[in-house]
């Protein structure tokens, strides 16, 4: 409960006053962390486990490649789903390989991910190809995005917000007739967005937001307290997402309201509103129910640095900790994946000389 509500703090404190702890228990910590984005706390944990005597399950496993793959630790997600079956004695599935497509996805491996899905047992399931398809919008890879979404329309299993993230691709790529075309396709299938909102509770009350809500009852005093704030981060070096980008995805909303690129997204709302109804240093906390777009994971990181407070998103994927304009989620830089590329290099050529000088020409 604690861990769910944002806390790990508190939960850690429950978990250490306990006399006694089961796979459950473990279970719960592990996949905790791997949801916050704590992948060397998940392994860490696990060690425990392994000492403690506890013999570990498929449930374990999916939480060690979830912290694996958010935390950008490829060659040790790898590791540990080899273990499952070879050193556990598991059956991995379908979950498992789509916590290893994610871990390739996010590292920039979209060629690996690919792949990864030709071994999936099951590899009609929709679950892995939408994972490739959230990571092709990451690296903004165009090809795999639409391979992703043939296999999901092959499937009949497309959704709206599979529309907006291929179309979020085509507007990344600066390619307008592909963004035309992924309009036209949600008129003609009449597929429905979902509503966007973000909460936040302050003083026993909880208080939700939408894009551009104006129903709030301090609805004035929460636009104020938000120019003041995007002030105070432009200060800290927050700059709005490229303006070419929101103008292509300006009639999206989070939620089929009409957005255009000054639009305030729920959870910008919610800060403000938690900013101007909290004492200084108070942690906030936040719930949404869509992932959290980039324009406003770039403002949280720079309202954290500004106003010295620490802020907790819970999206739909997972938590993201803010806090002196640095998230916890450790996104991959552009830098971190030519270093993958790189040492994956290494490793073929370093592979390719030992062939060499093993051959039996050679020797």
């Amino acid at each position: 409960m604690f861990a769910k509500c944002g806390s790990l703090d508190d939960a850690l404190s429950v978990f250490r006053e306990m006399r006694k702890r089961d796979v459950f228990t473990w279970n719960s910590m592990i996949h905790e962390f791997g949801v916050h984005g704590l992948g060397n706390d998940a392994i860490s944990f696990f060690e425990q486990m392994l000492l403690a005597g506890i013999r570990p399950n498929s449930i374990t496993f999916l939480g060690l490649l979830c912290g694996c793959s958010h935390q950008g630790l490829v060659q040790e997600g790898i590791d540990y789903f080899h273990q499952m079956s070879s050193k556990f004695n598991l059956t991995p599935g379908i979950k498992h390989y789509g916590c290893l497509v994610d871990l390739y996805g996010r590292a920039g491996r979209l060629d690996k991910a690919l792949e990864m899905i030709e071994t999936v047992p099951s590899r009609d399931d929709p679950v892995v190809w939408r994972i490739l398809l959230g990571s092709s919008k990451i690296h903004k890879n165009v090809a795999t995005g639409e391979k992703a979404m043939m296999n999901l329309m092959r499937l009949g299993a497309l959704t709206a917000g599979d529309c907006v993230l291929l179309s979020t691709i085509y507007a990344g790529a600066n390619y307008p007739s592909g963004f035309a075309k992924m309009r036209k396709l949600i008129k003609t299938l009449g597929v429905k967005t979902t509503p966007g909102w973000s909460w936040i509770e302050i003083s026993n009350q909880v208080h939700k937001f939408v894009v551009d809500d104006k129903l709030h009852p301090d609805s004035m005093q929460v636009y104020e307290k938000l120019e003041e704030v995007t002030k105070r981060a432009a200060s800290a070096g927050y700059v709005k997402e490229e303006a070419v980008i929101l103008n292509l995805l300006g009639s999206w909303s989070e939620g089929g309201y009409s957005e255009t690129p000054s639009s305030c997204h729920s959870e910008k709302l919610a800060i403000a509103y938690g900013l101007a109804k909290t004492p200084e240093g108070t942690s906030l906390r936040i719930v949404k129910n869509l992932r959290v777009c980039k324009d406003c994971h770039s403002f949280t990181k720079f309202v954290s640095k500004a106003f010295n407070r620490s802020i907790v998103v819970r999206d739909r994927v997972r938590f993201h900790h803010f806090k002196n304009g640095v998230c916890s989620c450790g996104r991959l830089s552009v830098r971190r994946m030519v270093a993958i590329d790189e040492e994956i290099s290494i490793l073929k050529r370093s592979r390719f000389v030992l062939q060499l000088k093993t051959h039996p020409m050679n020797r």
